[in-house]
Order: C-alpha cells, then structure tokens, then sequence
C-alpha cells in the first residue's frame, strides 16, 4: 500500500477495484513515551489488473476501526471507529469513489443525533438500516433502528428491536429480512448471546428473538441462504484472548441455530469470507493462547465440517480482507500479534 495501516476499512467496487479507507498510521516525530498511533482520513486503491494501489482522496474526517459497505448508486457508506482523540464517532459519511472526496451525513433534525458502534446493515432496495447503537457514551445501548435513503439523505423510523444492543452483527437474509446477533445490550459490557430477526417492510412491528449458545463473532450468508454464526466464549485459563466456544448456522425458515463443526483450531479474531464454491473460509487470529493461528480453515456447508486447507498465514491482526471479483482474497495492512509494527504489505490468498 502507499501508507502502512492498520484497522482501516476496506471494500470492492463493482469494477472490481478495492478501497482502503483510513485507519492507523505510524507515529511520526519524536516520541518521548508512549505515544498513541495517529488516525488518517487518506484513501487508496488497489487495482487488480495492475497489482498496484494509489491514492485515492480523502474522507471527510480521520477515523480508525470504521466499517464501510457499498451503495446501490457506487458511493460508499463510511460510520463508526474512534476519531484522533480515540474518542468514539457516531458520525456517518458517504464517499464518492470517482472524485475522492466525501461528504457528513446529516443525522434526524428530530433525533438527538446518530447513534454510536450501530449495526448498519444494507437492504436489498438500497436504502440502510441502522439499528441500535448507543446515543450517549454515558448511557445504555438503544432498541431503536432507523432507515436511511441514500438517495434523498432523509430517516424514516424503523422496527424496534427486541432488546437494546450495540456493536452486533447484522446479516440481510434472501427473504429481506435483517438478522441481528449479539452485541452488548447493557452498560456491563458484556456481549449477550441472543440474536433477533428485523422485517424493515413492517416499521411498526417488534422483532423476533432467538437464542443461541456462544457469543457472536462472525456472521456469513451462505449460499443456500442460511447464516453461518462463529461464536466465541470466554477463556477458561484467565487470559484476555477468547475462544470459540461452537458455531452455529441459522436458518431462516425454520428461525432456528443448529451447531456445526467445531473448527479444528478454536480461534478469535479471525476474518470469515465465503468464497465462489460456497465454503466459507477463517483466517487470522489466536488461540486461547494468545497465539498467532497460521492455518486457513474452510466451513462445508453441507457437510457442516471444518478443513484445513492452507498453512503459513502471516503472524498479522487487524488486517482487512476482501474478496476480488476473480475469487482471490486480498489482505491488507494491519500489525503483528505481539507488536505494533504496522505493515503496508498485502498478501494474496487464492482458495
């Protein structure tokens, strides 16, 4: 990449072409103790057919830890992350790729603004949902959703969630339907292991809730349409790394978890992305150890099993990966398990 970086965000556009957007960069100037990593709001891409990243504009102010999807129209969504006070951001920006600038949502003028560490989530008519969050740092978590329209820049209320939450995942299933799984519903910060189904279609009703074993870490939609969920559980041993303690798939027709695998290294932290054939593969991340995981599993779907199926990932954390429109991955950036060294390499994986 042109910069090192690490919790960047990161997404492929219709033409195949991947943003990196923002994140950490190395500390510059003389450090006299422990200093914090400054955030940028630079941009680059990556071009598949040359191999090569360049710059790319900017966003409209410097964030790191930020998630972005893609919009109907080709703009990007941009919201959450710490700002370069490492204070949280409950701001939302929308990007123009082809002119390198980006432009701050304005939130509600009848709301106390937008929300902090939302589950935003993109429906299948273009516009987003974006439920929950936390309003005020100093306050619990939110059960409200809205709807933003990407066209007009208006909200429109959503469905209210069953139980408040911040920082869960959200899947849009086949039948339109939203399911959100975990998160931390209360101020103890501790996620919670139940997930709920949101109908955007329906803005008056309630969501349906649903239980499930672990604590959500990854969400996939596999191609037959049902959710791959990889939980993690706390670490028995007293360390800070956590481990999965199983992996559940849901299905919507039925509305129930069923477990599957166990994965043949439990593992946190890991990236999770399904891949042409259907399989869906972890990279990345550690062992209840703290350990560095080299290996590459894939989850069968229809077998409900975990292969290994390569070895020799890079010793790497908060990394972004993407996959390419000719079915490779492309990962990017991030630093080392046991240091701070941030990389601008990239790495390849061909499944």
């Amino acid at each position: 990449m042109t910069k090192a970086r690490e919790g960047q965000a990161a997404v492929r556009l219709d033409d195949g072409r991947v943003l990196i957007m923002g994140g950490y960069i190395p500390y510059t100037g003389k450090c006299e103790m422990a200093c914090a990593l400054p955030d940028t709001a630079s941009v680059e891409i990556y071009d598949p057919s040359t191999g090569k990243f360049s710059p790319n504009g900017s966003l409209a102010e410097p964030r790191s830890g930020g998630e972005a999807l893609l919009l109907n129209d080709g703009r990007v969504l941009v919201w959450g992350g710490n700002d370069e006070g490492n204070g949280d951001l409950n701001s939302i920006e929308i990007y123009d790729p082809a002119h390198g600038t980006s432009v701050v949502v304005k939130p509600p003028a009848d709301t106390q603004g937008l929300p902090f560490d939302p589950t935003v989530v993109a429906l299948a008519d273009g516009r987003v949902l974006i439920a929950g969050g936390r309003y005020y740092e100093t306050q619990p978590p939110s059960n409200v959703t809205l709807i933003f329209d990407p066209a007009s820049g208006g909200f429109s209320n959503g469905p209210l969630m069953a139980k408040p939450r911040e920082g869960a995942m959200g899947t849009l299933l086949d039948d339109g339907r939203v399911l959100i799984a975990g998160g931390v519903e209360d101020n103890s910060g501790y996620s919670t292991n139940n997930a709920e189904l949101i109908d955007p279609s329906h803005p008056l009703s309630q969501s349906t809730l649903l239980v499930f074993q672990g604590y959500p870490a990854t969400s996939t939609l596999l191609s037959d349409g049902r959710v791959l969920v990889a939980e993690v559980g706390p670490d028995d041993s007293g360390a800070s790394c956590m481990t999965p303690a199983v992996s559940e798939v849901f299905d919507p027709t039925t509305e129930r978890f069923t477990p599957v695998g166990p994965m043949n290294t439990p593992r946190s932290g890991s990236a999770a992305i399904r891949i042409q054939d259907g399989r869906v593969l972890f990279f990345g991340g550690v062992d209840s150890k703290c350990a560095a995981v080299g290996t590459v599993e894939a989850f069968d779907p229809d077998s409900g099993t975990f292969q290994v199926v390569a070895k020799g990932f890079p010793n790497l954390t908060d990394f972004t990966a993407t996959l390419l429109n000719d079915g490779r991955i492309l990962v990017a950036g991030g630093h080392g398990i046991n240091d701070w060294n941030l990389t601008a390499a990239t790495w390849l994986l061909k499944p």
